[in-house]
């Protein structure tokens, strides 16, 4: 009983507690879950009001910004133009992020009634079903006007972008022409010791933020910094001195493996010091006290410091002072080693020049300090391109002299080279001179231009090797694969083309974006400083009826120059690069490069009649000229042009055949636009027009890889072996190696006469070009088995006997009568 008690009493407990844990889990879920469910319940008014609450905010901001470019843009300066630039593009993305939420919502209201269907006009609709209906009519109408007004609000944000762009452009070009107070008159000497004094108290004030800020993070914070600091100098110069020995060890040794290494380097340059400059970032945030400006100034700083750090890298790769034989481009040891410390020079005034420029927009400075930070920032730029000239011209004039010296102690120094520091003197020069003149805005544009321009030719050189170099490596991969086996000629001829053709757009690419780079500060049109400053150059003049445009002549010839050099230039690249991975031969290869090269000097020629002012439809009488002059007096040049395109497309004939045109036979050497070149046997070469080959009959010899036969015949005395004469024969050509064993030599006996055998022995050969000279080496062969034998040629004779006839009755009885003689008779023996 008692343990029925206590097992009863067991089971109440376990019952009351499961009814306090249902009772404990329905309060949690009346306290969260109920609340939560409640608060994610679609409600249409209230997400309809927030929708428009902040279509209203957006439109209001962009509105506000383009009723102040339009009004009261002359007091806005470039600062807030940035700042009205970051709030439409912002307004824009918010915009564009409403209409991509609110489209599918459209399109689920317009399919949720296009389920329901149209409402029958002869019976009545159920209340609910047309409830709903209403509900989604006014739902679809309200997203629609939601949707339209987001699109519109980002198109008038996109819209407000440019207006700022093009206001940015020509406050910026209007300032180059803006000539400001000399450094050394004595009006800015005085500005300056007026305005100063507020300027260093407006950067005091700025250091003691800084100071603040320093002693803001605590010691544990600085103990980790150093710590970072010191590991990431030992792993850079671990890794710094061990990259060579690494390339060395993972990479073939090709020209990939020194564009491998230059690349490692420039990545470990740029990352020593930005992640030092990080970790004190870092370190300053610790505490979260960084003012707001001051933490943009310092962001600015850090990347100032990567960029500093990528430039010293770039040059110290690009020069090799310490590494002669891993140096990328052709530079003399003495010009390496006499700019070795250049690129880091370089680097350091470019980050404290990009600094001091951020510094004194944080504190406002005023003009005057601004026109000496960068007057003195500007010389000292100068100062170092100069310099740099300088080494470059004495190393190229001796570089010059030693190569008409010694022709193979030096390479001959190129063009380019030679006019390069000459330009960039007289860069400088004008530089310098606008500079004195007071224009420094014009002066410091230009020496950043010349940084800028050599930054970004340099970068995209390496990339540009780099891109060549792995692809080279690739495709020699291809080859041996193909060697090897491993992949079969069209496996290894589509791979090959396919990375050809990667490489040549790659490098386009590369080519294409640093033009866009160096042309960047001057903004998107050129031509318009042109014709604010310059206005008769672009416009032209006239000359009685004719309008004399400088531009567009210096255009035409500029575009006429680059369009031949590219031109040029995408020849050889079709030629050795792309049509060698190809199943063409040799000859095909260079009519085909010529003919696309005929094709691109067209196009050069139709765009540079193009940027001239004439366009296609105003050269309907030059069209028509050229058709009277096509029929009349170049008639046979056209024809002899296009059967040059079909002796290309066709291709009867190659480079290398063997050909005879009406009595002259000969190799042809060379496939024209107009004629071939034919070498004779003479060494002499006779130019035959292309239509010849097409009118004419023409006999190729060596077309479709023919066979040439040899045909040796000899006349042996009648009673010869000629069973081992035979023999002999095919013994003296089956030990030519060069006869071959399929068609199977044969010797025949072609006839005989009464004193002699008729032997002829013939063999094929790989070539006809060598059917002569085997047919020598035979005959001398069966010559020398013939007498070795004591077997004799037969000679041929013709012996004639004529004898006066007799009467038969007056006949001796030493004489025959007439029909008892033999008749005369010739033998051959």
């Amino acid at each position: 009983m008692f343990f029925c008690a206590g097992s009863l009493l067991r089971m109440k407990r376990i019952f009351l507690f499961r009814q306090v844990c249902v009772c404990l889990l329905i309060a949690v879920m009346g306290l969260f879950v109920m609340p939560a469910l409640a608060d994610a319940q679609p409600g249409a008014a209230s997400d309809m009001q927030d929708i428009d609450a902040r279509l209203d905010k957006i439109q209001k901001s962009v509105s506000n910004i383009q009723d102040r470019l339009q009004n009261n843009l002359d007091a806005v300066d470039d600062a807030e133009l940035v700042n009205m630039r970051d709030a439409l593009q912002q307004s824009q993305a918010a915009a564009d992020d409403m209409a991509a939420k609110l489209e599918p919502e459209l399109a689920g209201v317009q399919a949720r009634l296009k389920e329901l269907g149209e409402p029958a006009a002869d019976t009545p609709e159920p209340p609910d079903i047309a409830q709903q209906r209403a509900q989604l009519t006014k739902r679809q109408t309200l997203l629609d006007a939601q949707l339209k007004l987001a699109r519109l609000t980002g198109v008038e944000a996109r819209q407000g972008q440019d207006q700022v762009s093009l206001q940015r452009r020509v406050r910026f070009r209007a300032e180059l022409g803006k000539r400001s107070q000399s450094l050394f008159s004595s009006g800015f000497r005085e500005d300056l010791l007026r305005d100063l004094p507020r300027d260093l108290r407006r950067l005091s004030a700025f250091g003691d933020e800084m100071t603040e800020s320093m002693r803001a993070a605590p010691v544990r914070a600085w103990g980790l910094a150093v710590v970072l600091a010191l590991g990431v100098l030992v792993i850079g110069t671990v890794l710094m001195r061990g990259l060579g020995a690494f390339t060395v060890r993972h990479t073939s040794p090709t020209r990939l493996r020194r564009s491998i290494f230059a690349v490692l380097t420039v990545i470990l340059y740029t990352l020593t010091p930005g992640l030092l400059a990080s970790i004190l970032l870092f370190t300053l945030h610790w505490e979260g006290k960084l003012g707001a400006s001051l933490d943009t100034f310092l962001t600015q700083c850090v990347i100032a410091i990567y960029v500093a750090g990528f430039v010293a890298g770039l040059g110290t790769v690009l020069l090799s002072p310490n590494r002669p034989s891993w140096r990328l481009p052709t530079i003399s040891d003495r010009l390496a080693r006499k700019l070795a410390r250049v690129p880091a020079a370089f680097a350091v005034v470019m980050a404290l020049a990009w600094m001091a420029e951020r510094l004194l927009e944080l504190v406002n400075a005023t003009l005057t300090t601004t026109l000496l930070v960068n007057g003195l920032m500007t010389v000292t730029l100068n100062i170092l391109i100069g310099f740099t000239v300088w080494k470059m011209r004495s190393s190229l004039r001796k570089q010059a002299q030693q190569a008409v010296d010694d022709t193979l102690a030096a390479s001959p120094v190129s063009a380019w080279a030679r006019t390069t520091p000459s330009v960039l003197v007289l860069v400088i020069a004008v530089s310098l001179l606008a500079f004195l003149s007071g224009f420094i805005a014009l002066s410091s544009l230009i020496a950043q231009e010349i940084i800028w321009l050599v930054m970004v030719g340099s970068t995209a050189y390496l990339l540009v090797v780099l891109v060549t170099d792995i692809f080279d490596s690739l495709v020699a991969r291809v080859r041996e694969e193909r060697e090897a086996g491993a992949l079969n000629d069209s496996q290894a001829y589509a791979r090959s083309q396919l990375l050809v053709l990667m490489s040549g757009m790659l490098r386009l690419l590369l080519v294409t974006f640093g033009v866009a780079l160096v042309l960047l500060p001057f903004g998107e049109d050129p031509s318009e400083w042109l014709q604010r400053r310059l206005g008769f150059i672009t416009s032209g003049f006239k000359v009685g009826e004719v309008l004399i445009r400088p531009t567009s002549i210096l255009l035409t010839m500029g575009v006429l120059l680059a369009g031949i050099y590219a031109v040029r230039v995408l020849r050889s690249w079709v030629k050795d690069q792309l049509l060698p991975v190809t199943r063409l031969d040799e000859s095909m290869r260079m009519s085909t490069a010529n003919l696309l090269s005929y094709l691109a000097y067209f196009a050069v020629f139709m765009i540079a009649l193009s940027s001239l002012g004439l366009g296609l439809e105003r050269m309907a009488w030059i069209v028509s000229a050229l058709s009277v002059g096509i029929g009349f007096g170049l008639q046979a040049v056209v024809q002899n042009f296009v059967s040059g395109v079909i002796l290309v497309a066709e291709r009867p004939i190659k480079v290398g055949d063997w050909v005879s045109l009406d009595g002259v036979e000969g190799n042809v050497r060379k496939i024209n636009a107009r004629a071939t070149e034919i070498e004779l046997f003479d060494r002499s070469t006779m130019i035959v027009p292309n239509s010849e080959f097409i009118t004419k009959k023409v006999r190729n010899v060596t077309m479709a890889s023919p066979l040439g036969v040899v045909t040796v015949k000899f006349n042996l005395p009648v009673d010869t072996d000629a069973a081992a004469v035979r023999d002999m024969m095919m013994a003296s050509m089956e030990t030519q190696s060069e006869v071959l064993e399929k068609p199977a030599p044969s010797v025949m006996l072609d006839g005989f006469t009464a004193t002699s055998l008729v032997f002829s022995a013939s063999c094929f050969v790989s070539s006809p070009r060598s059917t002569a000279r085997m047919r020598s080496e035979i005959t001398f062969d069966i010559l020398a088995r013939l007498r070795e034998a004591g077997l004799d040629l037969s000679s041929t004779q013709q012996v004639t006997i004529l004898q006066q006839p007799a009467p038969r009755s007056s006949a001796s009885p030493g004489t025959m009568a007439a029909e008892d003689r033999p008749a005369p008779f010739s033998s051959q023996s």
